[in-house]
């Protein structure tokens, strides 16, 4: 029988979550594609479930997910056109166009009890962390079973999760600890070289992934929700702090000093940790320029604009048809006429 889960006080204005889920029978069913979908996937449903990703980390049969959930606001009225908004995020275009039909006849009927009741069915998935996990789940499912010809269930379990205290002293720990799986399992030796994680992504220039990164580095209580996080020396110095602190928790344990010494836990060598100690957690220029490339491009297209360009126009197909331009410029003094091309979609959200 599974444990019961545990969930915040209903009269608590917000609540984080750590979350866990594992493919059936353990399998190693994430390879990048699907890695690639899974993220894609959890940042559509995040936007419609209005909660807020803080760290992530998919690995090979099972994933990682911190989670910050508001409330739902008493007494707020949303309009159908915010309604339609959110729902764009995760229906196809003629779905999204049946429910401004339907609220638009109702409208034009008099029919307003029936025009929000419509809208409840949408709004009752969002604001909880139950309905998040399950959407996020089935959807990746349905994709992945199309895809694999396969039938049934892919996960494990139902998911489980953890209610964590909202602050900075258990978010940076369950940060860090999930963003270290790719070192602890041997896949990588530096987090930020595994692009499926949240680390890695801030270390890009994820907008949502640096904005969650100052939240659980920083007392989060004196900023706001959506605030925005800019390339500023401020933002700079938080993944600097975040690298020192990562590492110094993600160091490997032995069993003694000397050279017969037995690894009693994986993770990032001393000589690693004293070295990023010692730069403070700064990355060069160098490093930042191939992260970069590697994570948004991973092999797609670089080089000049009339080089992504072309590249844009002749895969159109498999592009999110809401794009309008290839080329996207590479920031930083030293990328000056260079730009790239973030990864195609696979499969429609």
């Amino acid at each position: 029988m599974a444990s019961p889960r545990f969930f915040a006080n209903d009269l608590a204005p917000v609540a984080y979550y750590h979350c866990i889920s594992r493919v059936v029978d353990r399998r190693f069913a994430f390879l990048d594609e699907e890695r690639e979908q899974f993220v894609r996937l959890m940042r559509a449903y995040e936007s419609f479930c209005q909660v807020r990703v803080l760290s992530y980390c998919v690995m090979s049969n099972h994933f990682h997910i911190m989670v910050e959930v508001q409330k739902r606001p008493e007494g707020q009225v949303y309009s159908d056109a915010w309604l339609l908004k959110q729902v764009a995020l995760i229906y196809s275009k003629p779905a999204v166009r049946a429910i401004k039909e339907a609220l638009e006849t109702f409208r034009s009927q008099g029919h307003v009890q029936a025009a929000d009741e419509l809208k409840e069915k949408y709004l009752v998935r969002m604001w909880d962390v139950s309905q998040f996990m399950k959407e996020l789940k089935q959807r990746f499912s349905l994709w992945f079973n199309k895809r694999e010809n396969r039938k049934g269930t892919l996960w494990e379990q139902r998911f489980t999760s953890v209610l964590l205290e909202g602050e900075q002293a258990a978010l940076s720990v369950m940060s860090a600890y999930i963003d270290l799986n790719p070192v602890r399992a041997g896949m990588v030796n530096d987090p930020k070289d595994y692009r499926w994680c949240s680390y890695a992504e801030a270390v890009a220039g994820g907008r949502k992934a640096l904005s969650a990164l100052y939240t659980v580095t920083r007392d989060h209580r004196q900023h706001g929700k959506h605030q925005a996080v800019r390339r500023t020396p401020s933002q700079a110095k938080v993944l600097a702090d975040y690298r020192v602190w990562l590492f110094g928790q993600g160091e490997e344990v032995r069993s003694g000093e000397g050279v017969d010494s037995k690894v009693l836990r994986r993770g990032v060598k001393r000589e690693s940790v004293e070295q990023v100690r010692s730069q403070g957690g700064k990355l060069t220029l160098a490093e930042t320029l191939r992260h970069r490339v590697t994570y948004f491009s991973a092999g797609v297209a670089l080089g000049r604009r009339s080089f992504v360009d072309s590249f844009f126009e002749v895969n159109r197909r498999q592009i999110d048809p809401r794009r309008k331009q290839g080329a996207r410029a590479m920031k930083g003094g030293s990328f000056a006429g260079l730009f790239t091309f973030r990864a195609p979609r696979v499969g429609v959200v």
